[in-house]
């Protein structure tokens, strides 16, 4: 996933990074041009570094303000939306019974520790004060934790 991750940058910064080329040759030439439109959705996709090299390495489009204003903004979202997304892997990396980043040893310690003690249902783990029951607890089954949060046998609301 991560490779697939880095291929795709590599493509949309080189998109990015030809595309400026390539107007600054048709600006040049006087023929058909690619859209600034087109040329921020590079940036937009993930090309910002490639957009910015273009921008830089062919000097176009750099006496236009309102066009830098907006990669920039670009840029700055992509910022906030990647500590966010980084911030959000760490929160469920770090997560007590969290099983996204389970290794297969760590799965299977768990199932072991939540089937050495099995319940019919929540009445039965109500019934004998051991609700709520988290996730790689005894007695933990999915079939008992309806919203899928690892929580089974949540008090009624």
């Amino acid at each position: 996933m991560v490779e697939l991750l880095v291929y795709y940058l590599i493509a949309v910064n080189l998109g990015g990074f030809v595309a400026f080329g390539l107007d600054k040759e048709f600006a040049e030439t006087g023929s058909w041009r690619i859209s600034e439109t087109t040329l921020l959705a590079f940036a937009f996709l993930g090309g910002w570094l490639g957009v910015l090299a273009g921008r830089k390495v062919f000097r176009h489009k750099t006496r236009k303000q309102g066009f830098g204003r907006v990669l920039v903004r670009v840029f700055a979202a992509q910022m906030v939306l990647v500590v966010m997304l980084g911030l959000f892997i760490w929160n469920l990396s770090t997560t007590p019974g969290n099983i996204l980043f389970e290794s297969e040893e760590e799965t299977a310690a768990r199932l072991a520790i939540e089937r050495s003690v099995t319940y019919e249902g929540c009445n039965e783990v109500r019934a004998q004060g051991k609700a709520p029951l988290y996730r790689g607890q005894p007695g933990y089954g999915e079939h008992m934790d309806g919203d899928g949060d690892g929580i089974a046998c949540e008090p009624y609301r």
